[in-house]
């Protein structure tokens, strides 16, 4: 199976503005696909945490919301 190194950077917003939730997005999607290049973590301590903190959303519930399998705009909504 071919693993995929997250190329969105950090320094990039979706429509809302916040820095970083695309890439999360992006890393998030290609995990529970089971398509996440091993060195990187689905939600990892950094910047993730960070953003998910910011916007007031617990890692469980962030992730349950996309093992929908949300579009990126759906996400934002």
């Amino acid at each position: 199976m071919s693993q995929i190194i997250p190329l969105i950077s950090s320094g990039v917003s979706g429509p809302l503005g916040v820095l970083h939730l695309p890439r999360l997005w992006q890393k998030v999607s290609l995990e529970l696909a089971g398509k996440l290049n091993s060195d990187y973590p689905g939600i990892g301590a950094g910047y993730d945490q960070m953003v998910l903190d910011a916007l007031g959303i617990a890692n469980a519930y962030f992730l349950a919301f996309m093992k929908s399998k949300p579009s990126y705009p759906q996400l934002e909504a």
